[in-house]
């Protein structure tokens, strides 16, 4: 076409032989003026297959950058640059990226059209409730810690959902601090999976069914130091035991006591001096058995890589742990991984109780959301029965409605989630200030810096303060 106007601006139309035919599709047009050549002999032959003026092809700077402007102008509206429909809703979801967040997204807005959601990554939670509080707000937010979700609710940053729908609790009792405020006990998010700690196993070092005679810690202490794997085939050492963290194994242990962080309204601190001390102490007896719990620096090096908290950087995946005590959210790169077999268990039982610190993920909708109702929709379908069933389909075994069927080798962790508790928080503490000090008191007493007493009293002086920094 822009041949034909450089010639009609030259000379003026010429008249065509009558075997051309005028072409009425956009598309041919188009595909005319590109590909203009005609079959030799063909009385067309010259002339340009556009069905405006026909006029001899020649060629033409000008015209040739207008050509182009009419093809990319078509092109980009067959590929969908136009605004989207007026009457479509968009929603934001914070939440960690993940694949099985992904394939929520998809099968939500292919049974909601109209509604579309776009993820926004969670990078830093205090960052997104400073973020929530002073304006930009997501429409939903995934809460992955009790304190967490009481932050938002507290501040009134989240929607209250209607109690009623949700009477009896279908869920599993441990997970209502991720979805009850603690102060009028408003319903203001709903759970989808609980993640509590469990007890994995190596069935190349210890067989099936040895592993299963494990109730107690004193069975595991027996069996771990009986196993003498030495070292693995790369010739690093391999150890009975490799655990999470510290703070998990000192929490747990004080739980399983009987002891307790706060009175039950969460106002005071209740920390049982003697169960804490005891704690401290029988983790320090563990650790003088050679061999059978890692240090700091044995973990030097590791690689890092992993979905799931660095899981690859775990001692129990580089084949260099019998038993491996963390949480249940690692199955999903266990599942994934050909480095080492495994095999899961319940976590043991203490001398009062088999309590487990129990972990979720419960969805809100922010009080500022531009669209509650489409967003309420979401989160009703993320902890749905039907939603809860698909997200197990991705080796996420751990739903939060014991309705929701698992494979049978997977029965263990509902058994465990059962159990389970999540931690304890006052309502006038800084979490994140009152987890440093319990880290920071079993660093002083693993080094030999601070006996047991004197770390459990140091604890219990922060605890014991009015307040260990205000909330936001």
């Amino acid at each position: 076409m822009c041949k034909v106007f450089s010639e009609t601006f030259r000379t003026g139309p010429a008249a065509p032989p009558a075997a051309v035919r005028p072409c009425s599709r956009v598309l041919r047009g188009v595909r005319g003026a590109l590909f203009p050549k005609a079959p030799p002999g063909d009385p067309t032959e010259g002339y340009c297959r556009w069905d405006c003026t026909r006029a001899p092809k020649q060629r033409g700077f000008p015209g040739a950058l207008l050509l182009w402007m009419v093809v990319l102008c078509a092109l980009a509206a067959t590929w969908g640059c136009r605004p989207a429909p007026k009457d479509d809703v968009e929603l934001t979801w914070a939440v960690n990226q993940h694949e099985t967040r992904s394939d929520a997204v998809t099968q939500f807005e292919r049974e909601n059209p109209g509604i579309h959601v776009r993820i926004r990554p969670i990078s830093d939670p205090r960052q997104l409730f400073l973020q929530s509080l002073f304006g930009d707000a997501p429409d939903v937010i995934t809460f992955f810690q009790a304190d967490f979700f009481q932050n938002f609710a507290v501040n009134g940053l989240l929607r209250p959902l209607d109690s009623k729908d949700y009477e009896p609790w279908p869920f599993y009792a441990g997970l209502k601090d991720y979805c009850f405020r603690r102060k009028d006990g408003a319903l203001m998010a709903l759970p989808q999976v609980a993640y509590p700690y469990v007890l994995y196993f190596n069935p190349d070092w210890v067989s099936r069914e040895k592993a299963a005679t494990v109730h107690t810690w004193e069975d595991l202490g027996l069996l771990a130091g009986s196993v003498d794997p030495g070292r693995n085939s790369a010739g690093k050492k391999v150890f009975g035991l490799d655990i999470q963290s510290d703070a998990i194994w000192f929490l747990t242990w004080y739980l399983q006591r009987g002891g307790r962080l706060f009175r039950e309204d969460g106002e005071k601190p209740a920390l049982d001096r003697r169960k804490a001390v005891a704690t401290l102490e029988a983790m320090q007896q563990w650790r003088s058995v050679p061999g059978l719990v890692p240090e700091p620096g044995d973990r030097l090096n590791l690689p890092s890589k992993g979905s799931s908290q660095g899981v690859l950087g775990s001692l129990f995946l580089q084949g260099r742990a019998v038993f491996y005590w963390s949480g249940s959210w690692k199955i999903y790169d266990f599942v994934h991984q050909n480095r080492v077999r495994w095999g899961v268990l319940p976590l043991p039982a203490g001398p009062a109780n088999d309590l487990t610190i129990l972990g979720c993920n419960s969805f809100g909708v922010c009080s500022r959301s531009a669209h509650p109702k489409e967003a309420e929709r979401f989160v009703r379908y993320l902890s749905g029965l039907k939603g809860q069933e698909r997200h197990a389909r991705h080796s996420i075994f751990m739903p939060a409605n014991p309705a929701c069927p698992v494979p049978g080798e997977y029965s263990v962790l509902k058994d465990q989630i059962g159990r389970a508790r999540t931690l304890e928080y006052g309502s006038g503490f800084n979490e994140a200030r009152m987890k440093h000090a319990v880290e920071q008191m079993l660093e002083a007493h693993r080094l030999g810096f601070v006996g047991a007493e004197a770390s459990i009293d140091r604890l219990m002086r922060v605890l014991s303060q009015e307040s260990t920094g205000p909330r936001p």
